[in-house]
């Protein structure tokens, strides 16, 4: 890439202009230069005077290099173009009746200038463009004269052969580059969707996992807990398996908080929830169900197989120590109760089983697990 292309646009220039208006830059330059051997046969047929030759040689070494600069120094650039490219419609125009109207430079010429207009703002542009067209000829027609000589020379023909077999390929290379960028902009658009869909299903996903967490313990909430219970019943009920769970409390939480402020006792809560998660199977889960209580559940197991489990829970949290503000170590218990699934019972039933065997641990004195025997559960 040379100097030229690297170079920045100047102060007070679009930087979106000077990438558009070195796009158009070529294209403008090259059709000029080979239209200028169109036009040249044109005017030499019609005898034009030698004004007319100076000024289509001005206008096709300078026009380019004007444009361009037009374009990058406006602040509509996209506008600045169009103006710019109704110039060329004005120009075309003029050269077709300085020419006396020969037909196949005429023809080549105004048939290339109305496809630039029309793949640049279609129909509607289409017609400012002839609206120039007609503008070039008037002035042409009051400075050069009415003459008509239509026929073209062999000569004629002959220059005119450049322009036909490079024109095409011109337009091809631009419309080619522009089928890339449309493509890669495409390809940015829809990576872009993407990568803003997976952002907000991510933030969705993390939202909802705030809202299924106790703040306190990080455990899951009540509600949450509520869900997986319903799932397990239907999936239970569905393929005829049980589970059991386990409802555990704090043994004399109460006094914890009375003698060493509520600051330990959230201590004490956050430190079961470390244990629990220490003592868990990668597919038990345990919430936060109130208070100082504390669900379990056991996927497909009895309460027989899952009594390992909340034994070993009874043992983490034994084994806990939380320190006081006062540097006293303190330990802590719990009660668990523990029960089946009865299919069909309800999920209130259930929880209101394992209810009863938690407070039966705790009348035969705490820090123990029960396990409420099938016998004497009711649906």
């Amino acid at each position: 890439m040379d100097t030229t292309e690297r170079a920045l646009p100047p102060i007070g220039t679009s930087s979106r202009g000077f990438g558009l208006a070195r796009r158009v830059y070529l294209p403008r330059f090259v059709g000029l230069g080979i239209g200028a051997l169109c036009a040249g046969a044109g005017l030499y047929q019609a005898d034009a005077p030698p004004w007319v030759w100076v000024v289509m040689i001005a206008y096709c070494c300078a026009w380019p290099h004007i444009a361009y600069q037009i374009s990058i120094r406006s602040v509509s650039p996209f506008a600045a173009e169009g103006r710019n490219l109704l110039v060329d419609s004005f120009a075309g125009g003029f050269w077709a009746v300085a020419m006396a109207f020969n037909v196949l430079p005429s023809v080549l010429l105004l048939g290339a200038l109305a496809m630039n207009n029309i793949a640049s703002g279609g129909a509607r542009f289409l017609g400012k463009g002839a609206v120039a067209h007609v503008a070039g000829a008037g002035v042409a027609l009051l400075t050069v004269g009415l003459k008509f000589r239509p026929e073209t020379s062999f000569l004629t023909v002959l220059l005119c052969v450049p322009f036909l077999l490079s024109y095409p390929l011109v337009l091809g290379v631009v419309m080619y580059r522009l089928s890339i960028e449309l493509s890669r902009r495409k390809d940015a658009l829809v990576l872009e969707k993407r990568r803003a869909d997976e952002a907000n299903l991510a933030n969705t996903r993390a939202l909802a996992e705030l809202a299924s967490r106790d703040e306190l313990t990080g455990l899951f909430n009540r509600r949450h807990m509520n869900e997986l219970l319903a799932q397990q019943r239907m999936a239970c009920q569905r393929a005829g398996d049980s589970f059991a769970v386990a409802l555990v409390d704090l043994d004399h939480f109460k006094r914890i908080n009375d003698t060493h402020g509520h600051a330990v006792g959230d201590s004490v809560l956050r430190a079961f929830a470390k244990q629990a998660g220490a003592a868990m199977r990668s597919t038990d889960t345990v919430g936060r169900w109130g208070g100082e209580e504390f669900l379990v559940i056991y996927p497909r197991s009895t309460a027989h197989e899952a009594a390992q489990g909340a034994a070993r829970l009874h043992e983490c949290v034994a084994a806990a120590v939380v320190t006081t503000p006062g540097g006293q170590a303190l330990t802590f218990t719990v009660s668990i109760g523990l029960t089946d699934y009865l299919p069909p019972e309800s999920v209130d039933a259930l929880i209101d089983r394992a209810d009863r065997a938690m407070y039966e641990a705790k009348s035969q004195g705490r820090n123990r697990v029960v396990t409420l025997p099938e016998a004497t559960a009711t649906a």
